[in-house]
């Protein structure tokens, strides 16, 4: 098994770093938040470009047996940053906005969900989308439901850098998001358990989506 040099991640690490800062400054430049710049150094540093282009020092720069641990360092710094996130959220706001968070969340649903559930039927024709024996009803849902997952973490993301943490618009926002997400994430896992004939991960995934909700509450 391949290990690596602790040089060679400061390496990795620091080409991350500058295109992202250089990239953040580009699109803050034009007036788009720095996460957008972000996602684009990512795709300029992937396969879709450098890869492409230069896939020999793609290759060098990042390894494939390096993504192992950039994954698990990337999975560090999203929990800490998701952390730092229910730090400032303001529950007393959201308590005065339950319902308007809920409208919101389903508002923002309903667009994607129908355009996914609409593209199934074409999809399905074109053939190589979805698995075999895989109804249309379960790739409509499918579909509709992944459509509907938010980038939680971008929006978290554009709402601090604008000055909305801790505001009444930027907890309203974040609450219908992780609503959205609860919601899209359910019916993803009731897919997937239809499709492997696994009734008990669709139990489990609402129970501990309540348990969840429940410590929250309480602690």
């Amino acid at each position: 098994m391949n290990t690596l040099p602790l040089g060679h991640l400061f390496l990795q690490i620091a080409v991350i770093l500058i295109t992202c800062k250089l990239c953040s400054l580009v699109m803050r430049r034009v007036g788009q938040p720095s996460t957008i710049g972000e996602m684009i150094a990512g795709v300029l540093l992937g396969p879709s470009l450098l890869g492409a282009l230069a896939p020999e020092i793609s290759a060098w720069i990042f390894p494939p047996a390096t993504k192992p641990v950039m994954n698990e360092l990337a999975q560090i710094g999203l929990t800490l940053y998701m952390f730092t996130v229910g730090l400032e959220f303001r529950t007393d706001l959201l308590s005065q906005r339950v319902r308007s968070a809920f409208s919101v969340s389903f508002a923002g649903m309903a667009a994607p969900f129908l355009i996914g559930a609409l593209l199934a039927g074409p999809l399905m024709r074109e053939g190589g989308f979805y698995g075999d024996g895989i109804s249309h009803g379960m790739a409509a849902v499918f579909t509709g439901a992944a459509m509907c997952v938010t980038a939680f973490p971008m929006l978290a993301r554009i709402i601090r850098e604008r000055g909305l943490a801790g505001t009444p618009a930027g907890t309203l926002a974040l609450a219908s998001g992780s609503l959205d997400d609860v919601a899209a994430w359910m019916l993803l896992a009731g897919v997937v358990g239809a499709v492997q004939g696994d009734v008990y991960l669709v139990v489990w995934t609402i129970l501990g989506a309540g348990a969840y909700f429940l410590v929250c509450r309480t602690f």
